[in-house]
């Protein structure tokens, strides 16, 4: 019964470290895996200093607030804020309202050209004229894009 047993338990403890070794293969695996491809990671030069500060609670809640009104951690928008980067920030909210319109006017052209507007004489010059819009708001948009690349 005795040799049972300790047949018993060290046939369990070896498969125990089977387990181990094959969790550990594959957490290798997974690391080598990683290294080969994936997100590219930061340089260990990109964000490596620190400068660090004191805010009233007051101007630490304002910074909060604008922080989380731009979508960003507090570090980052502070970081932006001291390279002067904010109107950054700025221009892809207009840009964004630039589309908004963009798309709007585009489904106004959409319904203008249903039979129901067939009564305006006027609509092929409403409909050239939202489209030229159109174009310069997207030859804007698209330059703006193009400004960013280059930078």
């Amino acid at each position: 019964m005795k040799t049972d047993n300790l047949k018993i338990f060290i046939e369990k403890m070896a498969q125990e470290n089977e387990r181990k070794i094959n969790a550990e293969k594959r957490k290798k695996h997974f690391q080598e895996i990683g290294r080969k491809g994936g997100l590219k990671l930061k340089s260990k030069q990109q964000l490596s200093k620190i400068i660090s500060f004191r805010l009233s609670d007051l101007e630490y809640k304002d910074s909060q607030q604008k922080a989380q009104k731009f979508n960003l951690k507090l570090s980052a928008y502070s970081r932006m804020i001291h390279l002067r980067k904010e109107l950054k920030i700025n221009e892809f909210k207009i840009d964004e309202i630039l589309l908004q319109y963009v798309n709007n006017s585009k489904k106004i052209t959409n319904l203008m050209r249903h039979r129901e507007w067939n009564m305006f004489e006027n609509k092929k010059e409403i409909l050239a004229k939202i489209e030229a819009t159109n174009d310069l708001m997207y030859q804007y948009l698209y330059s703006k894009m193009d400004e960013r690349n280059k930078q």
